[in-house]
């Protein structure tokens, strides 16, 4: 009797593990697809949209150009609201939050986004303004995880808009009673969709003093160089656009600009995500199986 309670108890177990472990591997098959995904989409853009002089930009359309950051006056830029870099003309950033919970010791997003004030590229050969929204995605816009987020780890991805840099590192560090520095509270109490409260639990308890907040922040500033892909759309004018001067670069519905200081050309490991997708898939699968027949 005892016997085949055990018995009884370990078949139970089984089953249970083979679901959420067969589960748990699709979702990551799945992430794990959409990460390769999105890197051959950006690889068939640079690959269809070969770098072309500045100055030889004579239409409208998908273009891809690298240039060194120039404005039109030193009054043109901002200081960056997490590092407080001089000179910027973007800033991408992010918060993370570490809660000091028993089995939890990973870190979570909770905003990012970009900051940016229009600038242009010259290459020697010409110039191109380029003109971005400003974006935030955060724990006060109903949007903590969306999937562009797993499309670049050194930098910041959202809908319409991918910034890569060389590092992405993390500049400030807060405990969780701490209140940031002046110009980062600032920055928040500004800006929409961000939670300035103390770091809580579920159940609205202030945790332990190990829960932490981390900011990280790249920037571009003038004389940096950068690449950019993405739609130049007339403006200004009502004629035809014809130089570079008539047109800007700029987020649009049908096209994602990808803006990166590492030339856009270089290469990009696709396979590695897609390989990754397929074995835990089928793995999940399997699981999943033995779970149908035990």
């Amino acid at each position: 009797m005892a016997l085949g309670s055990i018995a009884d108890w370990l078949v139970t177990l089984g089953r249970t593990l083979a679901l959420w472990g067969g589960a748990l591997l699709l979702l990551a098959s799945t992430l794990s697809f959409y990460q390769g995904w999105g890197r051959w989409r950006r690889s068939s853009v640079v690959d269809e949209t070969p770098q072309s002089d500045i100055g030889a930009l004579d239409a409208p359309g998908v273009v891809h150009v690298r240039g060194e950051i120039v404005t039109q006056t030193p009054h043109d830029t901002f200081h960056s609201p997490i590092g407080d870099d001089e000179r910027t003309v973007l800033s991408a950033w992010e918060i993370e939050e570490r809660y000091d919970k028993i089995g939890n010791e990973s870190w979570e997003k909770s905003a990012w986004g970009v900051r940016s004030t229009p600038f242009s590229l010259s290459d020697g050969t010409g110039r191109i303004r380029v003109d971005l929204d400003d974006i935030v995605v955060g724990n006060e816009t109903d949007d903590v995880f969306t999937p562009e987020t797993l499309l670049t780890s050194t930098g910041v991805s959202v809908d319409g808009l991918r910034c890569e840099f060389e590092s992405f590192d993390v500049r400030v560090r807060t405990g969780y009673d701490e209140s940031p520095p002046p110009r980062i509270a600032d920055f928040l109490e500004r800006t929409d969709g961000i939670s300035v409260g103390p770091m809580t639990t579920a159940l609205g308890r202030i945790n332990v003093d190990d829960s932490e907040r981390r900011y990280r922040e790249q920037t571009l500033q003038l004389g940096d160089e950068v690449s950019i892909v993405g739609r130049a759309i007339p403006h200004g004018t009502d004629s035809p656009a014809r130089h570079a001067d008539d047109v800007v670069l700029t987020q649009t519905d049908e096209t994602t600009v990808y803006l990166s200081v590492p030339p856009l050309d270089e290469a990009t490991d696709i396979g590695g995500p897609l390989l990754f997708g397929v074995f835990t898939g089928l793995v999940g699968i399997a699981l999943l199986a033995i779970r149908a027949v035990i």
